[in-house]
């Protein structure tokens, strides 16, 4: 009887120490999880960051680049504006060179006749 206890109480001290080892196994694979796991998000933090980085400079380049657009349209209008006030100014002086090529025909034919009535 007393072997039986001894056999049965080594089986249970070996289960337990089987048992054990099971869960030394595991909680070991549990932390090397865990620990790669750390290294992983750590890397994704990095990289995040890279990419947060990278976005805000692509960013400031498309702000000045909008920036750069923006002051050119502003030019390109403001010499529009000169250009069309340029040909209204050639349209007038176009129109007076005319009214004054008109009168000084009418000047002439007037002189002729004129000079006709006094001859």
């Amino acid at each position: 009887m007393l072997k039986r206890e001894m056999q049965g109480i080594a089986k249970s001290a070996r289960s337990a120490d089987k048992e054990a080892g099971n869960r030394d196994v595991r909680l070991n694979r549990a932390l090397e999880e865990a620990r790669r796991l750390k290294e992983k998000l750590a890397e994704e933090r990095a990289n995040k960051g890279d990419e947060i980085d990278g976005a805000r400079r692509d960013a400031a380049r498309l702000e000045a680049k909008v920036a750069r657009l923006e002051r050119q349209k502003a030019e390109l209008l403001a010499a529009f504006k000169k250009q069309l006030k340029l040909i209204d100014v050639l349209k007038r002086q176009k129109i007076h060179i005319e009214a004054a090529r008109a009168l000084a025909f009418t000047e002439e034919e007037f002189m002729k006749t004129l000079d006709w009535g006094a001859a």
